[in-house]
Protein backbone atom coordinates (compact mmCIF):
# COMPACT_ATOMS: atom_id res chain seq x y z
CA UNK A 1 0.00 0.00 0.00
CA UNK A 2 2.63 2.05 0.79
CA UNK A 3 4.33 1.97 -2.66
CA UNK A 4 0.90 3.35 -4.21
CA UNK A 5 0.82 6.35 -1.75
CA UNK A 6 4.50 6.92 -3.08
CA UNK A 7 5.01 10.22 -5.57
CA UNK A 8 6.23 9.07 -8.75
CA UNK A 9 9.03 11.92 -10.01
CA UNK A 10 10.12 11.34 -13.45
CA UNK A 11 13.54 10.99 -14.07
CA UNK A 12 16.19 13.69 -13.72
CA UNK A 13 17.81 14.85 -16.45
CA UNK A 14 21.49 16.33 -16.13
CA UNK A 15 20.41 19.40 -18.00
CA UNK A 16 17.90 19.78 -14.93
CA UNK A 17 20.55 19.17 -12.27
CA UNK A 18 23.28 22.09 -14.18
CA UNK A 19 23.64 25.46 -12.43
CA UNK A 20 24.75 28.49 -14.77
CA UNK A 21 27.87 30.30 -14.60
CA UNK A 22 28.71 27.36 -11.44
CA UNK A 23 30.96 24.77 -13.21
CA UNK A 24 31.15 22.88 -10.06
CA UNK A 25 27.83 22.88 -8.95
CA UNK A 26 24.55 20.81 -8.85
CA UNK A 27 21.05 21.17 -8.14
CA UNK A 28 18.74 18.82 -6.30
CA UNK A 29 15.60 18.24 -8.07
CA UNK A 30 12.60 16.64 -6.51
CA UNK A 31 14.90 15.95 -3.38
CA UNK A 32 16.83 12.97 -5.43
CA UNK A 33 20.37 13.37 -4.08
CA UNK A 34 21.83 10.26 -5.79
CA UNK A 35 21.58 11.26 -9.52
CA UNK A 36 22.86 15.15 -8.05
CA UNK A 37 25.72 13.46 -6.29
CA UNK A 38 26.66 11.31 -8.56
CA UNK A 39 26.74 14.17 -11.47
CA UNK A 40 29.21 16.16 -9.10
CA UNK A 41 30.94 13.64 -8.44
CA UNK A 42 31.88 13.40 -11.96
CA UNK A 43 32.19 17.07 -12.56
CA UNK A 44 35.09 17.31 -9.73
CA UNK A 45 36.97 14.12 -11.30
CA UNK A 46 36.54 15.31 -15.05
CA UNK A 47 37.68 19.14 -13.47
CA UNK A 48 41.15 17.30 -12.11
CA UNK A 49 40.61 19.08 -8.75
CA UNK A 50 41.30 16.24 -6.82
CA UNK A 51 44.31 14.98 -8.79
CA UNK A 52 45.51 18.41 -8.03
CA UNK A 53 45.15 18.96 -4.52
CA UNK A 54 46.66 14.85 -4.19
CA UNK A 55 49.46 16.32 -6.02
CA UNK A 56 50.17 19.66 -3.31
CA UNK A 57 49.85 17.43 -0.55
CA UNK A 58 53.65 17.12 -0.80
CA UNK A 59 56.27 19.05 -2.86
CA UNK A 60 57.57 16.91 -5.91
CA UNK A 61 61.35 18.28 -6.69
CA UNK A 62 61.35 19.58 -10.65
CA UNK A 63 63.68 16.88 -11.73
CA UNK A 64 61.14 14.07 -10.09
CA UNK A 65 58.34 15.92 -12.20
CA UNK A 66 60.42 15.45 -15.16
CA UNK A 67 61.10 12.02 -14.36
CA UNK A 68 57.69 10.93 -14.29
CA UNK A 69 56.57 12.53 -17.39
CA UNK A 70 59.40 10.62 -19.40
CA UNK A 71 58.50 6.98 -17.71
CA UNK A 72 54.59 7.88 -18.50
CA UNK A 73 55.48 9.26 -22.19
CA UNK A 74 57.22 6.27 -22.68
CA UNK A 75 54.95 3.77 -21.45
CA UNK A 76 52.33 5.55 -23.58
CA UNK A 77 54.35 5.34 -26.68
CA UNK A 78 54.87 1.49 -25.73
CA UNK A 79 51.19 1.05 -25.33
CA UNK A 80 50.82 2.58 -28.66
CA UNK A 81 53.26 0.42 -30.58
CA UNK A 82 51.58 -3.07 -28.63
CA UNK A 83 47.97 -1.47 -30.65
CA UNK A 84 49.70 -0.88 -33.89
CA UNK A 85 50.73 -4.86 -33.76
CA UNK A 86 47.61 -6.40 -33.57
Amino acid sequence: MQEQNKKRYKKVRREDMEVPGAPLAVKVVNNQIEPALRLWKRKVKDSGHLDELKERQQYTKPAAKRRRQKQLAVRAEWVRRQRENY
